[in-house]
């Protein structure tokens, strides 16, 4: 069998994952006929001649168009320096917060001081310089509620789950919205602040592990005993 690893097994750089005629996605190299992992992964084998390799760490590195979750961090005379758990931090321009041109002076701090938290999208990153954040589009900007999430990078799609399932799910069962920033952070915003706690939990949880291999029934689970241990079986209503 050219598939050399198990479901879910972990590997390290170097190690053999698969030889011959298969299909390798992720992280890895070849030699040869022999493919290797290239990074610190988990594999899933999708097929009995398809693996992938999905990076247990990985650093965030901004794309445009991704929505993020930012931190302000340093205030300049024209932008905001903006932390998006990422190794380039990011700006907001006084352009990019205000729906119309402003010619007026106005102290920075006053708008978005440091310790703010906002939601943005990524509008441009070429590597050569700083990624270029806006606030201007609608459910963007400054954040006034909620729990803020972190989890691993790589584990981002893990909460939103196949179109949107866990999402959708936990909106439905706790009555909670989700803002999921592709940058590994998660904004939790409901009215009731023990559903917020479990949405939370559930968020943590699901990305503990190295592989999941049923996001939606593991959230469940998760929902089900957290509501369970604070005597609260009957879910949203």
């Amino acid at each position: 069998m050219p598939i050399r690893v198990s479901n879910g097994q972990v590997v390290v750089p170097g190690e053999l994952v698969a030889e011959g005629r298969c299909e390798v996605l992720g992280p890895h190299f070849s030699s040869g006929r022999r493919h290797y992992a290239k990074v610190l992964s988990v594999a899933v084998v999708e097929k009995p001649r398809r693996v992938r390799l999905i990076p247990l760490k990985r650093s965030y590195v901004p794309v445009e168009g991704d929505v993020v979750i930012g931190k302000v961090v340093d205030i300049g005379p024209t932008s905001w320096v903006i932390d998006i758990n990422s190794p380039y931090m990011a700006l907001l321009q006084v352009s990019e917060v205000f729906p119309r041109p402003t010619t007026l002076q106005r102290d920075l701090s006053k708008i978005l001081k440091v310790g703010d938290v906002v939601i943005a999208k990524v509008l441009s990153f070429d590597f050569a310089h700083d990624p270029l954040l806006t606030i201007k589009e609608s459910k963007l900007g400054k954040v006034s509620k909620g729990l803020l999430v972190e989890i691993p990078p790589s584990r981002v799609s893990r909460i939103i789950g196949r179109k949107g399932q866990v999402v959708n799910y936990l909106r439905d069962v706790l009555g909670v919205e989700l803002v999921v920033g592709r940058n590994g952070r998660v904004l939790v915003v409901g009215e009731d602040s023990e559903r917020e706690a479990v949405a939370a939990y559930v968020i943590k949880r699901l990305c503990e592990e190295a592989y999941v291999p049923d996001p939606l029934a593991a959230a469940k689970q998760l929902v089900e005993e957290a509501l369970s241990s604070r005597g609260d079986v009957s879910g949203r209503g």
